[in-house]
């Protein structure tokens, strides 16, 4: 879904957090051809995982700490992603990276609602673990305006998408609008009321939509491209 997106030039990437989550969002990183360096506090994970793959580089360190950052480029990172298992470290490391480099793109896991977090400065997004995965991480840290929910073992996903002002599809209800026939919109997550054909599209909210992988770009034209 809108690999382009992920590939318009080679970025530098931190990824905090040597996990599932981290090592899955560092490989499709490096599969869309960008530099990664994970770092990992637990000696045992940075051992049995570094060189695996050449691609990625592991670091032991604290991510929260300054020489931890300094040491691996962090004033020159394109992307940091805090995808640690504590909540109020990602959010940590997410401030003390903006101190370095205030136009990284900065991404915290979360074990809550994003609704319910808050809005730390340094948080640019946030990954909600009860629907995230490595996908999820990817589509927040490059601000896709197609974002996966989840990946389902069907030939459908769930994607959520923001309608951006003066799109084709703001001011018009669903009986109005010529979706396509792969995709049905479920719900506004902003008021989690259901869809129905008297469903109005409003500029900036926040659509769940089942679709299949080839309608997506047929949903970009209505949602984020302009009239």
């Amino acid at each position: 879904m809108g690999v382009s997106h992920y590939r318009e030039r080679t970025l530098d990437v931190i990824v905090a957090g040597g996990g599932r989550v981290g090592r899955e969002t560092a490989m499709l990183m490096t599969s869309y051809g960008h530099q990664v360096t994970i770092i990992e506090q637990d000696p045992r994970i940075t051992r049995v995982h570094s060189g695996q793959q050449d691609d990625i580089t592991f670091v032991q360190g604290d991510a929260t700490e300054e020489d931890t950052l300094t040491s691996v480029g962090i004033r020159d990172a394109d992307i940091v992603l805090a995808l640690t298992d504590s909540e109020s470290t990602n959010v940590d490391i997410c401030q003390r990276a903006m101190d370095f480099a205030p136009e990284t793109r900065r991404i915290a896991r979360s074990h809550r609602p994003p609704a319910a977090t808050g809005n730390p400065d340094g948080v640019g997004a946030f990954v909600f673990p009860e629907r995230a995965g490595a996908r999820v991480a990817i589509g927040r840290a490059f601000g896709a305006p197609v974002q996966p929910i989840t990946d389902l073992s069907t030939r459908f996903e769930l994607v959520e998408i923001e309608a951006r002002a003066d799109a084709t599809a703001v001011g018009k209800s669903l009986a109005e609008l010529d979706l396509p026939t792969r995709a049905t919109v479920i719900t506004d997550l902003g008021t989690e009321d259901l869809a129905d054909g008297d469903m109005v599209i409003e500029a900036g909210r926040q659509y769940m939509i089942a679709t299949r992988p080839g309608a997506v770009d047929d949903l970009k034209e209505l949602f984020w491209n302009r009239e």
